[in-house]
């Protein structure tokens, strides 16, 4: 079913004064991904400079020569895009994703940056404050904080390179001063201690010819010493307690040194794949509860050697935590002994796809090609990986077992108690927080005079996707099928959509419960990991949703699944429904939008909170009129449009034949107020929504680019009207946004707001002079164009990945698009007359009669509440 793909092979070389740089421009993404991994991390902190690596990492965002007082982020706020960093135990990364045509505008700013970062007083300030209230959320604040990381280095390590806390002491951190900075910067950010990627679709040699011209001048400096982390393993289990008030339950986490994947990269995957299978492998023997485990505290391959294969768990009152260890050790013993053969082929076959899957997305390939390249220097090894975890069989895994069975555990116990104690961090090396050192090891590296700022990098040309040749076909029973041929990974990512129907849009609670009895009766997803895939399905009160990604060769057999899954199956009498465990609570948005559709169906059940429908009758699960079947992937589209039809003929009829959906009941316009109590939620959420008008025969196209403008420009981008004139009232943490989407079969314009309940009058009399407004104030040519600039830009986030180019693809043809609309989608926005959009706005928003549904556990009284409803 799949066609050939690109050979994998990124492209390297090396400047001059040692930066390496790995290319990757295969494919024709209209975005481009660029990360800048440093050498230096939480283990090239020296005593005395605790959380150093990750205050510096913060600091590198707040300017340098050429864009100071925070203009690094000037090309990415205005053009939807995103930039950040992290700093981790042997790196810190910091990337950008960009529109293709901000390529060079990300180069120069990372290329400023470390060139000529500027360090003052007062950005220090501020960083030190953010720094401070991360540590605090992170480990004081938070249940069972520090646990396992930042605390368990110091169980697993007693070298101070390994084990001390990465965060820092927020008191020490307050005494770095700028020339700290400055010395730090010096010493560990020299180009030669850097890899740059870049990923994305760029000619490689007009990109190197932009890597040279503004990385090539960044004079070369002495790289810093490596930080030893050589240490044995234990050879006796280390036991470590804390306590912590509040809980009843005890935490552990247990960790075990693996085997260095520089070296003997085989036995690291096979205990990455024995983490994964421990965790997977049901109730085990006697003793041993529900555990989570990591290989390495951030993932696989995130670090360099020592690193640790971690199993953490919260045991019941009266567990003893060495019994449970022991029961640890015991299971791996018996699977020293021969693991279960299939259980090894399913997990190592899920970690395929997920790599796969994972990886073919332009932010995570690209930072992982650094990753790679700047632990291990072989960046090429992320297209390696999938057919190294393939190979690790039963043998392999049992050798893994049987080295952890025989090693001795490092282990932490957090306690109930009366009050918190964490446990302290012993060093063999001698060292501690008391004996500073210079941070390079060697000889300090003055920073020198700051040089002079250089004209800011051009913008290029706006990089549109390229246009697919889906197959598409209409079954006879009102599905459509779309299939689109994606080269990215050797998978196929698919998504079905079918809306509820009218019965189960009245009976959201009962669809959820087929829902969950269906996945419980057919176990779909469990069958579906023994194919190396993955099907997850969840309803929402409109639409049954299952999202799946399978290899491609494995495609047919994963649509059986899905036809199992959603075909007829027995009475809708409670003796056909499995025992399956409740729901969660849904959001507050879902009760909203579920009490709405009970409005429009059946006005009188206005003010409850959502339920069973009156009569008790089972809603079916999903109605194909109007459904979608997305496939997109490594695939051929009309062998795969072929394919579906086979698996679910059983469906009632997958014939291809021109079919319209059967219309459903429109409701009228609204202007009711529904106010639902409900004390489990703290804050206030609004709704106002109307069905939205239909647009004009003959410029339907053009229509709704303006009104995807339109509603940006109203209340959906951070330049949004509702953004700058909603802040004051909306207070610290809340929000008030628009969008469209579908209700009921039908297209509605919705405005949401989230506030405190004391200023839930205010916010909900604000927004309806907002609309109001937008029929006396049509929007003006600077918002339009401000928005347009953005919207088409951000709108090519679409395309980052084959898993957000289907989830797209799924809501828009669900909604009636044409499967071609995610394509043109940037560029008619670029080409919208500015007064259609702005006529878009009154057809949209001029509207305050909207209906309106407030819900929260404190909310006002109707009497209370500003006229207009």
């Amino acid at each position: 079913m799949n066609a050939s793909r690109p050979q994998p092979g990124p492209i390297r070389f090396t400047l001059p004064n040692g930066l390496r740089v790995v290319l990757d421009c295969r494919f024709p993404q209209p975005r481009v991904a660029v990360a800048v991994h440093y050498g230096t991390g939480f283990r090239s902190e020296p005593p005395g400079r605790e959380g150093f690596a990750h205050l510096f990492e913060h600091l590198m965002f707040r300017g340098s020569a050429s864009l100071p007082e925070g203009r690094f982020y000037d090309h990415v706020h205005r053009f939807g895009a995103h930039a950040n960093g992290t700093t981790h135990q042997d790196y810190t990364d910091y990337y950008q994703v960009v529109p293709a045509q901000a390529l060079e505008k990300a180069l120069f700013a990372e290329a400023d940056r470390m060139r000529a970062p500027l360090f003052t007083e007062a950005a220090l300030a501020e960083q030190l404050v953010g720094v401070e209230q991360e540590i605090r959320q992170a480990v004081h604040d938070r249940p069972y904080g520090g646990f396992p990381w930042p605390l368990m280095p110091g169980v697993l390590f007693r070298r101070f390179a390994n084990a001390h806390d990465g965060y820092g002491d927020p008191e020490r951190l307050r005494t770095t001063t700028v020339a700290d900075c400055a010395e730090f910067f010096a010493a560990h950010y020299a180009p030669g201690n850097a890899v740059l990627t870049v990923v994305g679709a760029a000619d490689p040699g007009v990109v190197r010819a932009l890597v040279e011209r503004h990385f090539g001048d960044i004079e070369a400096r002495p790289l810093p010493p490596e930080p030893v982390l050589a240490e044995p393993r234990p050879a006796k289990e280390r036991w470590t307690e804390g306590t912590e008030p509040g809980f009843a339950a005890t935490a552990l986490a247990a960790g075990y040194r693996v085997p260095d994947p520089d070296t003997d990269l085989p036995g690291y995957l096979a205990h990455a794949v024995l983490a994964r299978l421990t965790a997977e492998q049901g109730p085990p023997a006697a003793g041993l509860p529900p555990v989570s485990t990591s290989c390495g505290f951030f993932g696989p391959l995130d670090a360099k050697d020592p690193d640790a294969l971690v199993v953490t768990a919260l045991l019941r009152s009266g567990t003893d935590p060495r019994d449970v260890v022991t029961a640890l050790g015991r299971r791996w013993a018996d699977w020293a002994d021969g693991p279960p053969a299939d259980a090894v082929g399913r997990t190592a076959g899920l970690m395929v796809s997920e790599h796969h899957r994972l990886h073919a997305g332009l932010e995570a390939r690209c930072r992982a090609l650094g990753r790679l390249e700047i632990l291990f220097g072989r960046a090429e090894l992320l297209d390696q990986l999938p057919g190294h975890l393939a190979a690790v069989g039963p043998a392999d895994v049992a050798r893994a077992a049987g080295e952890l069975a025989g090693s001795a555990a490092s282990v932490l116990v957090l306690r109930p108690g009366t009050e918190r104690s964490r446990p302290r961090r012993p060093f063999a090396d001698g060292a501690g927080p008391e004996d500073a050192r210079d941070g390079s090891g060697a000889r300090r590296h003055p920073a020198g005079a700051t040089p002079a700022a250089r004209p800011p990098a051009p913008y290029g040309v706006p990089f549109w996707p390229a246009q697919p040749d889906p197959h598409e076909v209409t079954w006879e029973n009102g599905t459509r099928v779309v299939a689109v041929a994606d080269r990215r990974m050797p998978c196929v990512e698919a998504r079905l959509r079918l809306p509820l129907g009218p019965a189960g849009w009245a009976d959201p609670a009962g669809t959820e419960t087929l829902l969950r009895a269906a996945l419980a009766r057919t176990r779909a997803a469990e069958r579906a990991a023994f194919l190396g895939a993955t099907l997850r399905a969840s309803v929402d009160g409109q639409w049954l949703d299952v999202t799946g990604c399978a290899p491609a060769q494995r495609l047919p057999a994963w649509l059986a699944l899905l036809a199992e899954l959603v075909a007829p199956h027995g009475p809708a009498g409670p003796q056909a429904v499995p025992a399956v465990p409740p729901a969660a609570r849904p959001p507050a948005q879902r009760l909203i939008d579920d009490a709405l559709r009970r409005h429009w169906l059946a006005p009188d059940t206005g003010g409850e909170l959502p339920g069973r429908a009156r009569g008790g009758d089972r809603p079916p699960l999903g109605d194909p009129r109007g459904g979608v079947l997305v496939l997109l992937g490594d695939l051929d589209p009309g062998q795969a449009v072929a394919a579906a039809a086979g698996a679910l003929s059983g469906w009632r009829s997958c014939r291809p034949a021109p079919a319209e959906p059967e219309a459903v009941r429109r409701p009228s316009a609204g202007g009711r107020l529904l106010v639902l109590r409900d004390p489990a939620e703290p804050e206030v959420h609004l709704t106002l929504c109307a069905p939205e008008r239909r647009a004009p025969d003959g410029r339907a196209a053009l229509t709704e680019a303006a009104r995807y403008l339109a509603t940006a420009v109203f209340g959906g981008y951070f330049g949004s009207r509702l953004a700058r004139r909603l802040r004051a009232v909306t207070g610290a943490g809340g929000e008030a946004y628009s969008g469209r989407d579908m209700m009921l079969g039908t297209p509605r314009v919705f405005v949401r707001a989230r506030v405190a309940p004391g200023s839930a009058e205010g916010t909900l009399e604000q927004l309806r002079e907002e609309l109001r407004r937008a029929g006396q104030e049509p929007f003006a040519m600077a918002e339009v164009e401000a928005a347009r600039e953005f919207c088409a830009a951000q709108a090519l986030g679409a395309f980052d990945s084959p898993a957000a180019q289907a989830d797209l693809l799924r809501q828009l043809t669900a909604a009636g698009r044409d499967p071609g609309w995610l394509t043109a989608l940037p560029r008619l926005l670029t080409e919208v007359p500015a007064q259609e959009v702005a006529r878009a706005g009154q057809e949209l928003f001029a509207d305050s009669a909207m209906d309106t549904v407030l819900l929260g556990g404190v909310v006002p009284d109707r009497a209370s509440l500003p006229a207009g409803a």
